[in-house]
């Protein structure tokens, strides 16, 4: 075997040897030092022949035990990343997806389609011609164009993500019909006050996560506004069924929620990584979550510590309404600064089962 054969069936050698001899060009200096991992140069991947004359970028699911409104904030920035670019967006929530469904619901694979529509027209990269792969470069990209750090967000942020929110997402004509028929069943049109209440995992002190909100906290803030204000109902979205008895305990029969929403007790353990018999049991977490969260959207006021369903909140208001909750009380204890990461953990990068 000569040894330019040689040299050519080992990358490393090919790799090194074009340095070699293309180390005066600019340009080759610039894409090796510049083009890795850089936002800045995109990767076009060729499948076949569809959508011919657009680049689709695709929005695939983030995966790596992300809940469902954090995975639906990574895939706002997905779409702001594509946006920005003029890109062809397609978000597809696969096999990865926490709240994915094997065998599907009503035929349907793509678990974002089980909520959402489509984004644009695109419904498969499969044989298409121009694509687009995320990158981890591009979410930081986006996020530091805005200094979002965590959970802490700017209002700057809050709005770039609801340009996208407004632009891009909609509920399928399912589940509209169903949030709506469950809000105005649960709720009627009296003035609401909306109170959403994370525990569970928050207390395992991962890094750059909140510092958890006691009830304490919460239920004196409610009863600082039920005193000034006319509310007549509070609808309590919580992961945890004592916390139900503490509020009720507190505010009685004025304490609305969903009697039916899957809640942790006592195990510690988030529920999106929970397990039941129930039928379709991911894709109901995602339409429970995804219930509470268009509740206290639309409520007249709302008290939170951060989260992401908080933050979605948030962005949902900005996006389809014209004003935002008369009042909004976020209790701030700070963010945990610790080696203690959430992908470290046990859920962390698990296959959805």
């Amino acid at each position: 075997m000569r040894i330019a054969d040689w040299l050519r069936k080992s990358e490393k050698l090919v790799f090194w040897n074009r340095c070699r001899v293309h180390a005066g060009k600019a340009d080759f200096r610039r894409m090796v030092l510049e083009g890795y991992r850089s936002p800045d140069f995109l990767e076009l991947r060729h499948f076949g022949e569809d959508y011919k004359g657009r680049t689709i970028y695709y929005a695939s699911e983030t995966g790596d035990g992300v809940g469902f409104f954090a995975e639906l904030g990574m895939t706002l920035i997905k779409l702001y990343f594509a946006d920005d670019r003029g890109l062809t967006p397609y978000v597809h929530w696969g096999e990865n997806y926490l709240y994915y469904e094997p065998e599907g619901i009503q035929g349907e694979k793509n678990a974002f389609l089980y909520y959402f529509k489509p984004v644009s027209e695109v419904q498969s990269i499969e044989h298409a011609s121009h694509v687009v792969f995320p990158e981890e470069s591009h979410f930081k990209q986006v996020k530091g164009l805005y200094g979002a750090v965590s959970y802490d967000v700017s209002e700057d942020y809050v709005n770039a993500m609801a340009r996208m929110m407004k632009k891009y997402i909609q509920y399928n004509d399912d589940t509209k019909r169903y949030l709506e028929e469950q809000y105005s069943e649960l709720l009627g049109n009296r003035k609401v006050l909306g109170v959403h209440y994370r525990g569970t995992d928050f207390r395992k002190q991962y890094n750059n996560h909140p510092i958890p909100v006691e009830v304490e906290q919460e239920i004196e803030k409610i009863q600082e506004l039920m005193e000034k204000s006319d509310y007549e109902q509070i609808f309590l979205a919580t992961d945890e069924s004592s916390v139900v008895d503490r509020f009720r305990d507190t505010f009685g029969d004025k304490v609305k929620i969903f009697e039916d929403t899957f809640r942790d007790d006592g195990s510690g353990e988030s529920i999106a990584f929970s397990k039941s018999d129930r039928d379709n049991h991911h894709y109901r977490l995602g339409l429970e979550v995804l219930r509470d969260q268009y509740t206290l959207t639309h409520c007249d006021g709302i008290v939170c510590g951060y989260s992401n369903i908080t933050f979605i909140a948030r962005v949902m208001r900005r996006a389809w309404f014209e004003n935002d909750w008369s009042d909004y009380v976020l209790i701030n204890n700070g963010l945990y600064h610790n080696t203690n990461r959430f992908s470290d953990s046990e859920n962390a990068r698990r296959k959805n089962k």
